[in-house]
Order: C-alpha cells, then structure tokens, then sequence
C-alpha cells in the first residue's frame, strides 16, 4: 500500500468510525476534522476547517498538547451536538486521546484527536441487544405459531403420558425447575414446553448451555458486562442474558459443569433477583425464571463438594425426570415413524420399516435414546436402496446390540398393541395406503381405523414414483 493509497484508506475510515477525529497545525488552526465529530459538534466541515479550535471547542486542551509536545489522555465533559442541542444541561462522556507528530527533523508539524463517546457506543451496544432480544422474540413467536406447549413432545405411553402430565402441572407455577436425565431424552425440549404453558410464555426463554462456553467467559455470557470491564471489551459493555431473560424464562443447561465460582454468583441471583455486570458495582433487578438441566447426579456432586448445597435446594424446587427410550419402548415406532415421515415428506418418498427392522428397533437398548434412534433411521433412509428399509441398512451396532434381548419386558397390553399397529401397517402397504380398502380388508368401520392410527402414530405417505 503506497502513501496515497493509505491516506484514502484512513479517509475512508474516518466516514465509518464512531469516534471523532481532529487535527491541527502548529499554531492550533483545524486542517481537518471527521463527519463524526463534526455531528457532536452540530457543525459542518466548512464551519470549522481554518478556525483555530479554540473558537470551535472553547474547552480544548489541544494548546497545552501542542506547547507540552507530549501525549495525553484524558477525561473530558463536552457539550452534546454543540449549539443544536436542545438539552444543553446534559453532559456527555469522552474518552480524548491527544498526541503531537513531528516530521523526520524532529519539527512539530501539529497534532492530533481521537474522542471516543461513551454515550455514543453505550447507545450501540444497547441497539446490539436489543437486536438480539429482538430475535430471541421472533424465534419464540415462530416456534409458537408452529407448535405450543407439549405438542411437540412425542410419547403415548402410560409413562410419558404421566411424564408430560406433570410437566403441565409444574408449567403453570413460578417455580424454579430441574430437569435430569440420560443424553438424548429430550430435556431441553421439556423446558421449552414448560416455558410456552407458563405465564412467561409472552416473554423470551433464553438458553445457554454451561458446559460448552469457558468459565472465564460465561460470567460476561450470563451477566453482561461494563466498558472498559477488561481488555477487549466492547464499547458501550454488553448486556448478559439473564438481562435478554428479563420477565421470561431463562435455561441452563448442563448446570452440573457450572464453576464453584459462578455457582456462588448464582447464588445470589436466585436469592436477591439481582446481577453485577463484569466490571460494574451497581445492582440491576431482574426477573426471571429458572430452568436448569443436568445429565450428572447433583446430589453426589453435593457430596463430593462439587455443587454448593444450597443452590442445589434453590434449583431443585421441582424435578422432572426425563425418560431413557428402554423405560417406554412402546414409544420407540412412534419416533421411528416420526422420523421416517419426516424424511419422505422432505425427499418426496414413501419409504417403510419392515416387520424385522421393527423388532429390532424394539429389542435394541438405546443407550444414546432418542438422539441416538433418529441417527439410526436417518442413516438406514439414506443408505437404503429399495422400498422398505431392512435389516442390511441398520448400522452393525444395532444389529449385534439386540442379541439376547426381547421384549418380555412389555406388559401384555402393549404388546398386543404393537402387533395390531403391525397388521394395520401392512394392510396400508398391501392397499396403497388406501384407508377405505385398509378398513374393508381388515373388516372395521373406517372411523375406528383411523383412531387406530392416530393412537399408533401412524401416518399416511404414498410412494411417489
């Protein structure tokens, strides 16, 4: 980059910072001055440039820069938006940094600016969050129109029924919620359930998962954090997200990986309803509420004193405890199923699990739950070559994971149920998912057949050929 080409660089920054910026010869005259100055000024370019800046800024300490030829730094109050400016009496903070620049003789050529304004970049920082808040709130909005309340947790077994049951209950009380279970169960999904059926649901629920953000950066995540509050923080700070939660729901997810440290000031959130920001020592009220989830037992981990005692009995007001697929396998089809559909519709197929794959599914233990089953179907759709997925496209694991296993663990009821959702199966496939012909084979009325899916979770895709 030649000279010419960096000065037009530099001029070209000068249009798009946020600070202002000002030079002066030797004898303090103004010989050029960026439009951001210029705007806190309520002045244009051709007003100020040749003035000396003591008619232009009576409060200018740039005759003292220039006469000390020596840098400064200083805190400065300066008049908002100069003579424009209605409210007169209002201060606005400045950062000034002042330096001299000499030529390579050593001989003072003038100096130079840099007012970086607080109320300024407070201002953009706050446009930030509120940016953000504001997609938090859309996101909700769009997720509510699609879905509300539990709708989208699947399960009709007797356990999940009792599971989500009491869920619905808890939604509806201001209580802080714990949430544990196995990998893959589901929790986060009953913390957005539990959000939308409470009277936070008008509110955003602000998720952060502890585990996945360092402990030197999740205090700022959580509380925000003044400017200046450590090197590299933003102008104007930034607003945490139990601030973004304010009047919602905030959730925490893997509370167990949370820090003594931060399990202290976490404390004192619950306790007080108010935060600190980094950096900062005034108080802000919040109101929230809590949701928590842990894969971990707390409870050892308050042995062994790695989770304070007393936040525990805060968080655990109410717990809900997720359900590992081996304790409803009745369940294990409908999510199949469900995943399945959710694949032809998408790809425009009709693709079906054969009576073997399906005993499979059931025999197997799903250490990794339901996470680890819709792996399993997507894999088995994606590398299927034929109408009906078998047995040759399950992965190996699942296949030698269900040698010795049976479903004797099923009560009878279930059992039977499982094995009419079969035939009604196989009768849509024999008659091209035809419901009217399905009934006739079948020899029920069609209105019985249909509440026979629908309890199954059946649903109807042809095969687009």
């Amino acid at each position: 980059m030649n000279e010419h080409e960096y000065y037009c660089f530099l001029k070209e920054f000068w249009k798009v910072t946020n600070d202002g910026f000002i030079i002066v010869d030797p004898n303090g005259v103004i010989v050029d001055i960026n439009e951001t100055y210029c705007e806190f000024l309520g002045k244009t370019r051709e007003q100020v440039l040749g003035k000396p800046i003591g008619e232009v800024i009576s409060t200018t300490s740039m005759y003292d820069v220039l006469s000390s030829a020596r840098d400064g730094d200083d805190n400065v109050y300066l008049q908002p938006y100069g003579e424009n400016d209605n409210a007169s009496n209002v201060e606005t903070h400045a950062v000034a940094n002042r330096f001299c620049f000499f030529n390579e003789q050593g001989e003072l050529l003038g100096a130079a600016a840099q007012m970086s304004f607080k109320e300024r970049a407070a201002a953009m920082a706050y446009s930030i969050a509120t940016e953000e808040l504001n997609y938090y709130k859309r996101a909700y909005e769009e997720s509510s129109e699609e879905d509300s309340g539990f709708s989208k947790i699947l399960g009709n077994s007797e356990a999940m029924q009792k599971l989500k049951e009491k869920a619905m209950r808890v939604a509806r009380k201001d209580f802080p919620v714990l949430i544990t279970g196995e990998t893959g169960t589901g929790k986060e999904l009953f913390a957005q359930a539990i959000h939308r059926e409470s009277s936070r649901r008008k509110k955003p629920i602000i998720s952060i998962n502890c585990a996945s953000i360092p402990s030197e950066l999740l205090e700022s995540e959580l509380f925000g954090y003044d400017e200046g509050a450590f090197t590299g923080a933003k102008k104007g700070g930034k607003i945490g997200k139990f601030q973004l939660a304010d009047g919602g729901t905030i959730f925490l997810d893997e509370i167990g990986d949370l820090s003594l440290v931060l399990q202290a000031k976490l404390l004192r959130v619950l306790q007080e309803h108010e935060i600190e920001k980094v950096g900062g020592g005034k108080p802000i009220p919040i109101d929230v509420r809590f949701i928590s989830a842990t894969r971990q037992n707390l409870a050892e981990m308050v042995e062994r004193g790695e989770f304070r005692e007393d936040l525990y009995y805060r968080l655990n007001v109410v717990n809900i405890e997720t359900l590992p697929l081996r304790e409803h396998p009745t369940d294990i089809l409908l999510y199949a199923n469900h995943v399945l559909n959710a694949l032809n519709a998408k790809y425009k197929t009709g693709h079906l699990l054969s009576d073997r794959v399906k005993y499979l599914l059931m025999c197997y233990k799903w250490p990794g739950n339901v996470r680890e089953l819709i792996n399993v179907i997507t894999s088995a759709y994606a590398t299927c070559d034929s109408y009906v997925i078998e047995e040759m496209d399950l992965p190996g694991r699942l296949v030698s994971g269900t040698a010795g296993n049976s479903v004797s663990q099923m009560k009878l009821s279930e059992m039977m149920n499982l094995h009419e959702a079969a035939i009604i199966r196989d009768a849509l496939r024999r008659n091209n998912q035809n419901c009217k012909k399905t009934a006739e084979e079948l020899g029920i009325d069609r209105s019985l057949l249909y509440r026979k899916m629908r309890k199954a979770g059946i649903a109807i895709h042809r095969e687009i050929k």
